[in-house]
This record gives structure tokens, C-alpha cells and sequence, in this order.
């Protein structure tokens, strides 16, 4: 069956938690933001009973399982555990998580290194199938989110990338809705097929639901595929309104097989690189401040997000890997 690529958010909240927005309301924004699918992620709660269509927007069943010692999200199926819940211990994450995947659900850890609200038990422990690398506008924390999950790939674990805009409201203005978006190569619109291919890292990150795009591909094969390394055997990367200054890094695991820095913004970018090891092969579009922001951030950042104020190069886009056999 032919894939198509849908854009999704895949955490939100209601009022039935701690958003400002009903149910109702949420959908009609997500649907005014050019979305195809949604995830709505209340607290402890199940917004969705069953996942449906508004239109030709699919809103998808979920819940953030939430307690003091971490955050993860539940997709596709009801929590097999009525609330209020015990997330005190280890046990109990183990106990519920085991619950959800028995039950069929997509389990994905949420902003595991946020410096208000982290993962604190073992990340190594748990069955997720996905890990929240970019949460909400892009500050320090996810680049610590974006670390860890490399170093994932790099032990040869296939735990999938995602991103979430954990919408609660809009601030100054600042349209906070599907910032960032998850591009998803999937079958159809259909809620199994969205989860399956985020399951198999079939995504490709991005700031904004229209804004710079990546696709990453070796021969036939897309981003969560494999592919048998071989002699002639290249990383090819197709970028739509690459934008002057950013930085595109393809990698062969931790290696850096191309790299350059946009002379101009661009329509359409096209680069390749050959490969060289068994592992993987990803790519990336990061940034760097102005002058200016980089004395501002820091205070921003402290007063909203609680970072350490450290200035580092921003993720744009990245995709998840193609894994090199």
C-alpha cells in the first residue's frame, strides 16, 4: 500500500485538564492549523472514549499519565485503570504502563529531561515505543531530549521520535498549536496506521505544521525502514524552503557525513552523502541565535521553562533513522 505523509500534534490538552480550550474548540483550531490527525493527551484523564473523525480530521484517543516522578503519554486505547492513580514508585509506572500495552496502546515517555517536570526513574526500564524528543517551542531541555534519544540509536535501540506541542493556551499571540508537528509516513489516515508507523519511526519532525520540510531516503527506502549497507550505497535528503543560515548535518551514526550551512533561503534542497557503516543514517536542520536573542533567551528561558540558560544550536527539523543492516 502507497504511504502518504499527515501532519498531527500529538499532545494536547482540555479543560478536562488543565487547557482553556473544550474539546470542541481544540479540534476547530487543529483543523484551522492544517492538521490531519490530533492526540488529545489530558492529565489523568480520557477526553476521547473513542477516536473519531471531525470532518476529515482524525482526533485520536489518549491520556498523559501524570505523576511526580514523570509524564507519559497513552495513545490509541483507554487506560485500563480507572484514576486516581498510584505514581509514586518504579512499581507503579511498571504496573500501569504494562496494563496499557497489553491492552494495545502506544506508549511514548514525555519530555524526559525537562527541568520542570522529567522522566526521574530509569528511561532504560520501561516498554515505550516512543520518546517526546521536542516539546512545545524549542528551548535547551529538548536538545538534552535529543541527546539522550541518540544515544538510544547508537546502542542499537528502535525507540521512535516524536514531537508535541503540550498545548494548554496560546501566549502572547504566539501560535503554540502543533509547535512542533509530527509528519507522519503512514498506509492511511486511520488511527492503527498513524501509530503503527510513529511506532516504527516513520516521522520527520518540523517547527511548524508548513514550515521547513525533510525527507530522508536511501534508494527505495524512507525514514523507519532498513536497508543492507553495500558498495555505491548513499544517504539522499530532499529539504523544501531550507532557510538561509540553517545548518543541514546528515549522520552515519555518530559520524557527520555531510553538513552545510544555507547561503540563501531555499526552495528546494537536494543533498547525498555516501554511507559508510552499519547503524544509521539521520538528519537534522539546526540554527543559531542572533546576537541579540542569545543575551535574551537565557532570562526568557529561566522565567518560563526553568532551563539552565545554556544557548546551544536548535533543532529546526530532524527525521527519524533509516537503520543501515
Amino acid at each position: 500500500m502507497e504511504r502518504k505523509w499527515y501532519k498531527g500534534d500529538t499532545h494536547l490538552h482540555t479543560v478536562n485538564s488543565d487547557g482553556v480550550l473544550t474539546k470542541g474548540q481544540l479540534v476547530e483550531q487543529c483543523k484551522k492549523s492544517g492538521l490531519d490527525f490530533m492526540i488529545i493527551t489530558d492529565h489523568n484523564f480520557n477526553s476521547v472514549k473513542e477516536s473519531y473523525y471531525d470532518g476529515n480530521m482524525l482526533v485520536i484517543q489518549g491520556q498523559e499519565i501524570t505523576g511526580e516522578p514523570g509524564h507519559v503519554n497513552i495513545w490509541g486505547k483507554k487506560v485500563p485503570v480507572d484514576p486516581p492513580y498510584a505514581l509514586n514508585t518504579a512499581e507503579d509506572y511498571a504496573d500501569i504502563l504494562e496494563k496499557c500495552h497489553k491492552a494495545g496502546a502506544t506508549i511514548s515517555v514525555n519530555h524526559p529531561f525537562c527541568s520542570q517536570c522529567g522522566f526521574h526513574l530509569d528511561l532504560e526500564a520501561y516498554p515505550f515505543d516512543c520518546v517526546e524528543v521536542w516539546n512545545t517551542i524549542q528551548h535547551s531541555d529538548n536538545m538534552k531530549n535529543r541527546d539522550w534519544w541518540v544515544k538510544q540509536l547508537l546502542k542499537g535501540n528502535h525507540i521512535a521520535a516524536v514531537g508535541g506541542s503540550d498545548f494548554h493556551k496560546s501566549y502572547f499571540n504566539l501560535p503554540l498549536l502543533a509547535m512542533p508537528t509530527t509528519h507522519v509516513y503512514a498506509k492511511s489516515n486511520t488511527q492503527n496506521d498513524i501509530l503503527e508507523a510513529m511506532r516504527e519511526g516513520r516521522s520527520v519532525i518540523t517547527n511548524t505544521p508548513d514550515s521547513t520540510m525533510m525527507y530522508l531516503s536511501c534508494g527505495n527506502a524512507q525514514v523507519g525502514d532498513s536497508v543492507k549497507l553495500g558498495e555505491g550505497k548513499q544517504a539522499e535528503l530532499k529539504i523544501n524552503n531550507l532557510k538561509r543560515g540553517h545548518k543541514v548535518t546528515v549522520y552515519n551514526n555518530e559520524k557527520v557525513i555531510y553538513e552545510t550551512v544555507a547561503k540563501r533561503n531555499t526552495k528546494v534542497f537536494v543533498c547525498s552523502a555516501d554511507i559508510k557503516e552499519k547503524g544509521f543514517i539521520r538528519a537534522e536542520i539546526t540554527f543559531k541565535f542572533s546576537p541579540m536573542m542569545k543575551k535574551l533567551y537565557p532570562v526568557i528561558e529561566k522565567k518560563f521553562v526553568n532551563g539552565d540558560g545554556s544557548v546551544p544550536d536548535f533543532i529546526w527539523a530532524f527525521t527519524n533513522p533509516i537503520w543501515i543492516e
